[in-house]
């Protein structure tokens, strides 16, 4: 069949119009109909330190201790802790270029004030980022108590016993120090976001008493709640935690069971300040050996003895991870 070829036709169109159409063609989408960054055209992933007493501070950061790390993952960027002091951690990330108001989701390790002050800088700037805090009554995490009635309450009024002695247990939950955030209590590990994930673990050596006078001899510790955040990767995990109060081997095993996957890069806090080098020493052979963990990137709490003994055990593996540093991994092999 013989195909015709139309000659283009001319139209004119109204000045007004034709401005419109010009004005269109030249001007740049909205962010609402702006099509998402490929994975091409993202900056790489990376971890880059906010806050951490060790560092050079060449770019003009100030040294404090505490521990925040920015993290750059899929597109999304994440805010892990946030130092001691909210001036601090406002003087740092402008000195490092970092917008806080444009992070996405914050995830605070535990309620100790040197991880949790500069959320209050972060929420003055984004007060509707999605927070995401461990499942602690001290920072306003509902919890269940229950009362015990004694024979002598038959002998009360109602308006002497508590609620008028219709409840025998209440859902206990203080307006918190994040009371008009928008927060999420993690109680199990939670994915929120694509390939991003909160963990939690309790510190079982730390935390409130459970039991008072006279019950002195079963006092227990309920145990500090805490969250890590892992982020999965064709070769495995990238797995940031706190302060490790629940153990930083515990940790890993932790994700490794709950994702099903290896530790490719371990970073953050490890709290072995105060273990000596024969301690250090031998978790980590069991990191290294025992649990697979291919690399690790030790801040904050981790202690300049441990930081040299675990840079001599994992080499090339090992990861410089100061005030400033940026400890960068790939999402695909």
């Amino acid at each position: 069949m013989e195909r015709k070829i139309l000659e283009p036709r001319i139209v004119k169109l109204p000045v007004a119009v034709a401005a419109s159409v010009l004005w269109l063609a030249i001007s740049p989408p909205s962010a609402a109909s702006r099509k998402p960054e490929s994975r091409a055209t993202q900056p790489p992933p990376r971890i880059l330190n906010l806050y951490d007493s060790f560092g050079h501070g060449k770019k003009g950061t100030t040294l404090d201790w505490g521990y925040s790390a920015l993290v750059e993952y899929d597109g999304k960027t994440i805010l892990f802790d946030s130092g001691s002091q909210a001036e601090v951690l406002a003087h740092n990330a402008k000195a490092l270029g970092v917008d806080l108001a444009k992070v996405d989701i914050a995830v605070l390790s535990h309620r100790h004030a040197d991880h949790a002050s500069g959320f209050d800088y972060l929420l003055k700037l984004n007060p509707s980022v999605k927070l995401y805090l461990p499942s602690d009554r001290g920072l306003g995490a509902p919890e269940r108590w229950r009362f015990e009635r004694p024979p002598e309450a038959a002998q009360l009024r109602p308006e002497e016993l508590y609620w008028g002695g219709k409840e025998t247990s209440i859902n206990y939950k203080s307006s918190g120090r994040f009371w008009n955030a928008h927060a999420d209590w993690v109680t199990a590990t939670k994915e929120v976001a694509p390939g991003v994930f909160v963990i939690p673990t309790t510190g079982a050596m730390m935390g409130d008493f459970s039991k008072y006078p006279p019950h002195q001899d079963q006092t227990e510790l309920i145990g500090i709640p805490e969250l890590s955040l892992a982020l999965k990767t064709g070769k495995g995990l990238v797995l940031v935690v706190g302060c490790a109060h629940s153990r930083v081997e515990r940790i890993v095993i932790e994700a490794k069971e709950a994702l099903s996957t290896n530790v490719e890069l371990l970073a953050g806090g490890f709290h072995l300040l105060p273990y000596s080098g024969e301690q250090v020493t031998a978790l980590a052979h069991r990191l290294k050996v025992d649990l697979g963990v291919r690399r690790v990137a030790p801040a904050h709490c981790t202690g300049v003895q441990a930081m040299q003994i675990l840079k001599k055990f994992f080499g090339e593996g090992y990861s410089y991870a100061g005030l400033e540093s940026e400890v960068l991994f790939a999402l695909e092999r």
